[in-house]
């Protein structure tokens, strides 16, 4: 996941004629601060004592500060600027209930938030080897599905790490519900020396291979025993060198390149750690079974301009793999400008004051860069790493940089900074500026090698709509899993202006809310969420052809809502369609 970057600000309002009235700029007065209040309870809704609050600011430049939760499960974070903050509980043995959403969670001053965590299973047991029990081998715990049984996307063993004490048993505690593998091999967090692992194939309970390996599914509370057969078997080595490093940063220490294999069977990482901390600029991985792999590089920098080499497609057959060139390149950026307009009219927008800084700016992967190669490159069945997003929040007076994207086209897609606004349109340039009018020029720009692209301006608008209700199912169905609202333009010259396209996920308690809605006719259609191979949601500002069927969908059921600017309807009622259920 991308961390965002940018300085704290106060705010910026942009007004323009005839009936706005355009102002740029902020207070001359210092930034006020704040806090944060809330609760962390167990599954059973009882305070958990001495649970460990953590916030981070979105802009980058405020320390993370940390406090612990008093008898009543209470907290308060305070001395906070103004902005977006990332806050999660954590309490050795429990895990989070926060259900995981398409974008991360944030916190601005004076919210109040309640974290409910339950107690976290367990996995445990004995790893044998043919001579007895093993002693220090790494277990690895990697969650493949979640609780409802969905596959993941993509993942790396290490989240979960712990190593076989001296009677060759492991526990591995406060795992989230969900299915789970567990491999044994070679130790890796604190390793330097060689251990007798290193070359070993690693095994998978109960004694597989990675793709034999059994799942083990985990609920709240459980301790399941699972012993593990090691099988000791050598595997080869993938070996090469990497140009492009970079050293000192800014006279900060600049850590080495990090090496990530992945398995193109099923897209997991198996091997995600640094190169050698005598030489960066060589790198080795030992243990790979046959098969075939991506091989990447990245190095992460203070600055956050950071390197990353394109993915190499690796055969493993039979022998080990030498020879490998990776080359770290800067990545891209796209640097832009908020533009607020304030409706006197309309008066709705909240949080004026700090419109600005409680307002992210995403840069949504839309696929990667096309690759002319020669008959002399080696073939990539994608050249970059797969990446979906990157964000960032602005600066005092409005501008942002979402940095570290690789080659690809992106959509600008910003979150708004409270009710009562909403996304106008988005231009790329000084002149497509000039001619946006109310509607996006044009909806992505492609970034290519170490491209910084300029020139983007972001204009939100007062008067957003608020559109909340409740989903029925006829009889006595129950309502599939994943269910999504969407409301699609009805006017025709909003038909493709796809920053007019809202969805919102229906709650456990059928309800939803879809905020930021500009004023206009909208179909408005409930239906189950698409998802990739990978088991991410679609998005349908992201994908087009997601759009063009959910915009079929929506017509055929002719149920419309003409929303006003500002209007907030409450207990809208809609009811799922028969083919849905």
């Amino acid at each position: 996941m991308r961390r965002a970057s940018a300085a704290i600000i106060l705010m910026l309002f942009v007004f323009s004629a005839p009936h706005l009235a355009q102002q740029s700029g902020g207070p001359k007065s210092s930034p006020t601060t704040g806090t944060i209040t809330g609760r962390v309870v167990d599954s059973a809704g009882e305070p958990l004592a001495g649970a460990s609050i953590y916030a981070g600011s979105y802009s980058g430049n405020v320390r993370r500060t940390s406090v612990t939760t008093d008898s009543h499960g209470d907290f308060k974070i305070d001395g906070l600027e103004p902005g977006l903050y990332n806050i999660f509980a954590s309490m050795p043995g429990y895990v989070s209930l926060t259900r995981h959403s398409d974008s991360p969670n944030f916190y601005r001053l004076g919210d109040s938030v309640t974290f409910t965590m339950s107690k976290g299973g367990v996995i445990t047991g004995s790893v044998i080897g043919r001579n007895g029990p093993l002693v220090g081998v790494g277990l690895f715990a990697t969650r493949v599905r979640d609780a409802d049984g969905k596959k993941l996307a993509a993942s790396y063993p290490g989240g979960y790490e712990r190593r076989t004490d001296d009677r060759g048993i492991y526990r591995i505690f406060g795992l989230e519900p969900g299915a789970y593998l567990i491999m044994a091999s070679r130790p890796r967090v604190g390793t330097i020396l060689p251990t007798a692992y290193d070359f070993d194939v690693p095994t998978f309970y109960p004694s597989s291979t990675r793709d034999t390996a059994a799942e083990i599914v985990i609920r709240e509370g459980d301790e399941i025993t699972a012993d593990i057969q090691y099988r000791g078997e050598p595997g080869h080595a993938i070996s090469g060198k990497i140009s492009g490093v970079a050293s000192d940063t800014q006279g900060q220490f600049t850590p080495g390149p990090n090496i990530t294999l992945t398995d193109l069977g099923d897209h997991t990482a198996i091997s995600n750690s640094p190169t050698s901390l005598t030489d960066n600029s060589v790198f080795a991985i030992y243990g790979v079974p046959d098969g075939e792999y991506e091989l990447s590089a990245t190095q992460y920098l203070a600055t956050r301009d950071n390197l990353r080499s394109q993915a190499q497609r690796v055969t493993v057959r039979g022998g080990d793999v030498t020879g490998i060139n990776l080359k770290l390149e800067p990545l891209g950026s796209i640097t832009g400008q908020l533009a607020f307009k304030n409706d006197p009219a309309a008066g709705c927008g909240k949080r004026k004051e700090n419109a600005a800084p409680e307002t992210l700016v995403y840069a949504r992967a839309l696929g990667p860069a096309k690759k002319t190669e020669t008959k002399d490159e080696q073939s990539h069945t994608s050249p970059w790493p797969e990446s979906s997003s990157a964000l960032a929040a602005a600066d005092a007076k409005g501008s942002f940089t979402v940095k570290s994207l690789v080659p690809g086209a992106y959509r600008i897609d910003p979150r708004l900074p409270a009710s009562g606004w909403y996304l106008q349109s988005i231009a790329f340039g000084p002149a497509a500026a000039a001619k946006a009018n109310g509607a996006a020029v044009k909806d992505s720009v492609s970034v290519r090698v170490g491209e910084h692209i300029t020139g983007v301006t972001v204009t939100i608008v007062e008067g957003g709509a608020t559109l909340s209700g409740k989903l029925s199912v006829a009889g006595s169905q129950s309502s599939p899993a994943g269910l999504r609202v969407y409301l699609i333009p009805a006017e025709r010259e909003a038909a493709d202006n796809v920053y007019r396209f809202y969805e919102a996920a229906v709650g456990s308690d059928a309800t939803f809310t879809l905020d930021n809605v500009a004023p206009g006719r909208y179909w408005i259609a409930p239906r189950v969420a698409e998802q990739t191979e990978l088991g991410i949601t679609k998005l349908v500002r992201q994908d087009e052809a997601l759009r063009a069927k959910v915009r079929q969908e929506a017509e055929a059921l002719n149920r419309t809502v003409t929303l006003k600017p500002c209007e907030q309807v409450a207990d809208f009622s809609l009811q799922l369609p028969s083919a849905e259920r």
